[in-house]
């Protein structure tokens, strides 16, 4: 960027564009680690001038130190970030620097129709709601048994809840998936790395990277042969662990890869771990600062997908994802070229007040909490959704189940502060007495 006076000029797809400077300060702010950690009253300040220009940040997967940052326009205003995340066919979500990085591509993520939908449909038969749906009796045995641990290994009520938050989509993605257990213990460390959630070394980043995609390869031979040995029985969605349905799907004749498989675990692994980890955090901070909400779920667990949905929108992990504009395009009378990139803000549009009136209020009782956009839109809506609500459903069930008393303490635990990508605590000390 460059300052002129009072404004400053951003560059974007070689193009100067005029900006005042208040707006190029709070745009700078968002990547600095206090915007990171809170970066709310900055779109505040940006939603107004949307879309703004000369957003640098890294895409996911790309490795900072070894990739360049992109220059992109950040769309702050919901009905901005509504309209690009269902318009496909102009914000691609192809990301040429991922593909070229040494981070293996997203499943999904990073694909257009008609690719996206024939890869959706083959996933689908195999990542289907009746496969996520057998989880729920394991998930309800098992959350008790980790808050157990939990308990044992606390020194007096006071315990940092973030680990048993990692401990659980782990594990459910391990059984899932079919894996050995044990196999959980990596899946927080590759998602960190490839999700830019850890101050790593590019060196250490490529090689996380390196060693999850071998790890995915290797099992996904081991169910390979197994396949071979014993012939397969009933559908598809019979199968009995999710790699070997990925294997067995079909569709017109059509088959998933070998690396599409291996690219889909690592999609459900760093996307699925990771933010359904964070969204844990956050509900049970939640549940410690909202005691009001919380005494009307523990009496009536009908509100508790209110609860999870108004969760979302407030405080929803996911903040931003990259688009790239395949024609030009008016939005608000600035003109976005083709080939400039988009930087979509799910966090601002969430507390736009347009949409949501008193934006930063938790209200379990407002009409439109499910109109958050934490979860995406159109054809990438989440697939994973459904899974990380049979989880978050059972850590709060089993959370209200086993403590009579969480609030907050004096310390108020570190927030994420290495990438814009989600919006979440690492460490967050909570009283829980049972």
């Amino acid at each position: 960027m460059r300052s002129e006076g009072g404004s400053t000029r951003a560059l974007t797809a070689d193009r100067l564009v005029p900006m005042p400077s208040t707006t190029s300060s709070a745009l700078e702010m968002l990547t600095s680690p206090a915007g990171v950690s809170n970066p709310y009253p900055l779109y505040d300040q940006l939603r107004a001038s949307s879309p703004v220009p000369g957003y640098r940040d890294w895409p996911p997967g790309t490795v900072p130190g070894a990739d360049d940052p992109v220059t992109a326009w950040a769309l702050f205003r919901y009905d901005q970030v509504f309209a690009a995340a269902r318009d496909n066919e102009t914000f691609s979500s192809r990301d040429p620097i991922q593909e070229a990085s040494t981070a293996p591509s997203l499943m999904l993520v990073n694909t257009d129709p008609p690719h996206h939908t024939a890869e959706r449909k083959l996933i689908g038969q195999a990542f289907s709601p009746r496969r996520v749906k057998r989880l729920e009796g394991w998930l309800a045995a098992l959350v008790p048994e980790l808050l157990a641990e939990v308990d044992r290994e606390a020194r007096g009520d006071i315990v940092d809840v973030m680990h048993f938050a990692a401990e659980v989509p782990a594990r459910a993605m391990v059984r899932l998936l079919g894996l050995p257990e044990g196999d959980h213990v990596r899946f927080k460390r590759w998602a960190n790395a490839f999700m830019l959630s850890s101050e790593l070394t590019p060196e250490q980043r490529m090689a996380s990277n390196q060693e999850m995609v071998e790890a995915f390869t290797h099992r996904l031979v081991q169910h390979t042969a197994q396949l071979a040995e014993c012939a397969p029985t009933g559908d598809v969605d019979d199968a009995e662990d999710l790699i070997s349905a990925l294997l067995r799907a079909e569709v017109d004749g059509q088959r998933l890869t070998p690396e599409e498989i291996v690219r889909f675990c690592v999609t459900l692994v760093v996307a699925g771990t990771e933010t359904t980890t964070y969204l844990i955090g956050n509900l049970l901070h939640k549940v410690a600062s909202e005691p009001a909400a919380t005494q009307r779920i523990r009496a009536d667990r009908s509100l508790l997908p209110a609860f999870i949905d108004e969760t979302m929108r407030l405080d929803g992990p996911p903040q931003r994802l990259f688009r790239i504009a395949t024609r030009d395009v008016e939005m608000d009378g600035v003109t976005i070229r083709r080939g400039d990139w988009v930087a979509l803000f799910f966090g601002a549009a969430n507390r736009d007040a347009a949409v949501f009136p008193d934006p930063d209020r938790f209200d379990l009782d407002r009409a439109n909490s499910r109109q958050q956009l934490s979860l995406g839109h159109g054809v990438h809506f989440c697939l994973g959704a459904p899974l990380a609500r049979l989880e978050v459903t059972a850590v709060l069930n089993a959370i209200l189940d086993r403590y009579a008393t969480v609030e907050l303490t004096d310390d108020p635990g570190d927030k994420q502060t290495a990438s814009l990508l989600t919006h979440a605590y690492v460490r967050l000390p909570l009283r829980m007495i049972p």
